[in-house]
């Protein structure tokens, strides 16, 4: 009976594998399958292991669909499980995911602090196995995009660990082709178009010998069409315009099938096809407002939770019979504090200086007029099919809605706001993303805290009010989204920049 039930065991798990591997197989193709199977696989798994990465391939499915917070709550479903399990590896890979959807919703304080979990997880030779050499290059290529995230193109460059590239590209095509597609982006971005071109090439190539399939090769088919289209090497984009305006019906990327859109209406637009301009920059435009929604939705999703949720507490860290190591281990603690206070509040007040500097010049801008049509033009690289004139208005509109108070109501949305300013959602989110370089949450919330930082350093009384109640004066719902905003803005605690604009007082005074 124990050799039959062992025998029973091993199939099923065998089974299991086959599953996964299909699953994970259809990603780009089908993900809604993959979502489907996963689901299965997590609720009937063969072993922990076979849940935890059952639930991490359904977050990827989810991301890939927009769907941010079914992937978040996939990835803490994942986290929580297998935080007492002891799998670094599989641990790893869900902090891994986690990064790359903080990173697609902006959070990236809390990207960066996923990727140096895993980053601690391969302090070894991560070639010593096959399965840590995989997340090895999965984790360079995601440290890439954050650096690229920031504008440090030379730093993402050297992120990605070419010579490992070279040595695993058949063994992982799919990581290999996505590091060299994220290369080609990071020298597109750099205005380096032949070196985007070579690498998007190399993603393209590896990932048709490999056959990834033709959902996955619409990255580096993107990717190449840029480079040819800035280039101009007419004869080469011309050809590359059929396979992506088929691609852009057939991708399941919602980002991907953005990108397409735009680029196939920056290429009408060259061509002075007006209709097919329209056409796809309206298609640009749905799904941007979908993902920017999808987005907000997510980032209120996290910005509510504490980190408690997403850590398990070790109650056996410390060990009650141990005495002397607990005195010992107590002064330890204190004098790192003392130190780690004094070097954090002074890297913080200089921060806050930094922001004052900041503010203060933004203030002076605010006063001289909208910059002319003509010369948005040239700041902006994103296409659109707003009338000048229009434009202008909203600005000016939008200028004046800085200088007031509206936007501390807590009714405010980009519909409301829309409405007051006599547009639609699409021409104001267009503008705000385009002229505010954030998306319109991102947008609201600075605002608030400019607002109440002016507040707090013109009107003495608001020194002494109760966090809640600077929270409620700006417009923020609570005392725990206001703290979060602000140190997401500033950098700092709102108790810790309130204490330096006293300080700053009693030095004045």
């Amino acid at each position: 009976m124990v050799v039959c039930a062992n025998f029973l065991w091993s199939q099923k798990q065998s089974e299991n594998e086959d599953i996964f591997e299909n699953a994970a197989g259809n990603l780009y193709t089908h993900p809604e399958k993959t979502i489907t199977v996963s689901e299965y696989l997590s609720i009937n798994p063969g072993s922990n292991e076979e849940r935890f990465k059952a639930l991490n391939l359904k977050a990827e499915a989810l991301i890939l669909q927009g769907n941010y917070i079914l992937a978040l709550n996939a990835l803490l479903e994942s986290f929580h499980l297998n935080s007492d399990s002891g799998d670094t590896t599989t641990l790893s890979r869900t902090n891994l995911i986690l990064s790359e959807l903080y990173r697609k919703l902006g959070i990236i304080p809390k990207a960066e602090e996923r990727l140096s979990l895993v980053a601690k997880s391969l302090n070894n030779d991560p070639a010593d196995n096959p399965e840590k050499a995989s997340l090895y290059i999965d984790f360079f290529t995601a440290k890439s995009s954050l650096l690229l995230e920031q504008k440090k193109y030379e730093e993402a460059i050297k992120a990605i660990d070419i010579k490992f590239l070279e040595r695993y590209s058949h063994q992982f095509p799919y990581q290999v082709s996505k590091s060299y597609l994220q290369l080609a982006r990071i020298y597109g971005s750099a205005q380096q178009w032949k070196n985007a071109s070579v690498y998007a090439g190399k993603a393209l190539q590896l990932s048709q010998e490999s056959g990834l399939g033709e959902n996955y090769n619409a990255y580096a088919e993107l990717e190449i069409s840029k480079a040819d289209f800035t280039q101009k090497n007419r004869q080469k984009y011309l050809s590359e315009i059929p396979q992506l305006l088929i691609l852009s019906e057939k991708v399941n990327d919602i980002v991907l099938k953005k990108n397409i859109h735009q680029f196939l209406a920056d290429y009408y637009r060259s061509e002075g096809d007006n209709n097919k301009y329209q056409f796809h920059n309206l298609k640009y435009l749905e799904l941007s407002e979908t993902i920017t929604t999808a987005q907000q939705k997510a980032s209120d999703l996290i910005l509510s939770l504490t980190e408690n949720d997403l850590k398990t507490k070790d109650d056996q860290r410390y060990k009650t019979n141990h005495i002397l190591i607990w005195v010992i281990g107590f002064a330890i603690v204190i004098l790192g504090l003392v130190f780690w206070f004094r070097l954090r509040t002074k890297q913080n007040y200089n921060n806050y200086k930094e922001y004052i500097s900041k503010l203060k010049n933004k203030q002076q801008e605010s006063q001289m007029l909208v910059p002319k049509s003509e010369s948005v033009e040239e700041v902006s690289k994103t296409p659109q099919f707003i009338p000048e004139k229009t434009e202008q208005i909203l600005l000016e509109k939008l200028l004046a809605f800085e200088n007031g108070t509206d936007f501390t109501k807590k009714s405010l949305t980009l519909q409301s706001l829309a409405k007051d300013l006599d547009t639609n959602t699409r021409y104001l989110s267009e503008i705000v993303n385009k002229h505010k370089q954030k998306n319109f949450n991102a947008y609201i919330n600075e605002l608030r805290i400019n607002y109440i930082i002016n507040k707090l350093r013109n009107e003495s009384a608001f020194l002494n009010y109760k966090i809640s109640y600077l929270a409620e004066e700006s417009g923020f719902s609570s005392h725990t989204s206001f703290s979060t905003v602000f140190k997401t803005v500033t950098g700092i605690p709102p108790k810790e920049f309130i204490s330096f604009i006293k300080k700053e007082v009693s030095l004045a005074d």
